[in-house]
């Protein structure tokens, strides 16, 4: 005879999660915010070499150092408390800012 109960399914909670879920989650995104800024630093580098290379920046370049700065943007306000949804990839990747 098949037993009718569910096994209970853990669910995330990606906007306001409780203090202890929070805490792990700005451990994680810390440590994210640390390797991505020092990504950006590497683009910006590189970039700086194609524009002496070349005569002229990147555009590919530009487009994805400002996606990641956004998603930079939206870790540090998660971090800080100014947002209580928690980053990508626990919610959607932010927009790209109006440019």
């Amino acid at each position: 005879m098949a037993s009718n109960r569910r096994k209970a399914i853990p669910t995330m909670i990606t906007v306001d999660p409780p203090h202890w879920q929070r805490a792990l989650y700005m451990v994680l995104f810390a440590i994210i915010a640390y390797i991505l800024l020092w990504f950006i630093l590497f683009l910006a580098l590189v970039q700086f070499l194609l524009v002496i290379i070349n005569d002229t920046e990147n555009d590919n370049l530009c487009q994805f150092a400002i996606r990641l700065n956004a998603y930079l943007v939206e870790i540090l306000a998660f971090l800080s408390f100014a947002k209580a949804e928690v980053p990508f990839p626990f919610s959607p990747l932010p927009p790209p800012p109006e440019t």
